[in-house]
């Protein structure tokens, strides 16, 4: 298992007061606090949904072990408990990745020391980024059974709103008009989210294998 926590949070929203105010055809001073309000739960949604930072941000992946996930599926029969891992990364969740920290990791006595980075390199071409062991570099050994490895890395697509995709963006200001649109109803039934919101996020959702969330994307 694995844990993901922010060290220095984003230092502002992909979508300012002023732009959304008037993408609702609002005055000046009327609702300011909800639709801020409103500006930070569809930050949340949009990278809930696709997995991904927005605003700059640095953030501490805690791993507990380097196993892998799931068990190769061998053809034919075989004898014995499966004992042998060929897993030889590390994938760091919430893209875009610009950059890893360090790597510290910590055994049973919560000593604490940096994986050399001789040891491997960073893959922030692909999505998810990872983490991967170089030939003839070596994991840490003799880990705590919690949270053993901690991987500090700084993600987001730019520290300001313009550097966010314009998609991302509209599909923000579409939620947000949805939220005001049907803020204080009292149905039974919960309304759809519109198809357009859905639309415009489904490129940049990044899915990963045996997490039903990335499986199940935004349907």
């Amino acid at each position: 298992m694995s844990g993901l926590s922010v060290v220095t949070a984003a230092t502002d929203l992909p979508l300012s007061m002023t732009e959304t105010k008037e993408y609702l055809r609002l005055d000046e001073q009327v609702d300011d606090s909800l639709v801020r309000g409103y500006i930070i739960a569809a930050t949340e949604y949009a990278e809930n949904i696709t997995h991904r930072s927005l605003i700059t941000r640095t953030l501490k992946l805690s791993v507990d072990s380097l196993n892998e996930v799931d068990v190769p599926i061998k053809e034919g029969f075989t004898v014995g408990a499966y004992k042998r891992f060929y897993k030889n990364y590390i994938e760091l969740p919430q893209s875009p990745v610009q950059s890893v920290t360090y790597v510290k990791y910590f055994d049973d006595s919560d000593n604490e020391a940096t994986w050399a980075v001789s040891n491997y390199y960073v893959d922030i071409q692909r999505e998810p980024a990872r983490i991967i062991l170089r030939d003839g570099g070596t994991f840490p050994t003799d880990l705590r059974n919690a949270n053993g490895l901690e991987v500090t890395y700084v993600a987001g697509y730019g520290a300001n709103p313009s550097d966010v995709p314009e998609s991302i963006r509209v599909a923000m200001l579409q939620y947000i008009t949805f939220l005001y649109e049907h803020r204080g109803d009292t149905e039974q039934k919960t309304p759809e989210i519109p198809m357009i919101v859905r639309s415009l996020l489904q490129p940049y959702i990044i899915y990963k294998f045996s997490d039903s969330t990335y499986t199940q994307g935004i349907m």
